[in-house]
């Protein structure tokens, strides 16, 4: 099993990071069930609401009750 979903340098991903600020929408990977192959991932937007004291960021993915996501160094994909 791959730990890092989005196949990103370290260094990469934590340049996307860097460049998030509260409101930006933001598109990280999450667990989509298990393939033949092992793990699947989708892609899903939110909107990121505050930094993490993990070190990634908080985001509002949407919905009636604004779901949280996180998302941090191993999955992100894009700003």
């Amino acid at each position: 099993m791959n730990a890092t979903p989005n196949n990103l340098p370290e260094a990469e991903a934590q340049s996307i990071l860097d460049q998030i600020k509260p409101g930006k929408r933001v598109t990280i990977l999450i667990p989509n069930g298990i393939g033949r192959y092992g793990q699947e991932w989708k892609e899903k937007t939110g909107k990121a609401v505050m930094r993490s004291s993990e070190g990634g960021w908080v985001l509002n993915m949407g919905g009636k009750y604004g779901t949280p996501g996180l998302a941090s160094v191993a999955n992100i994909v894009k700003v």
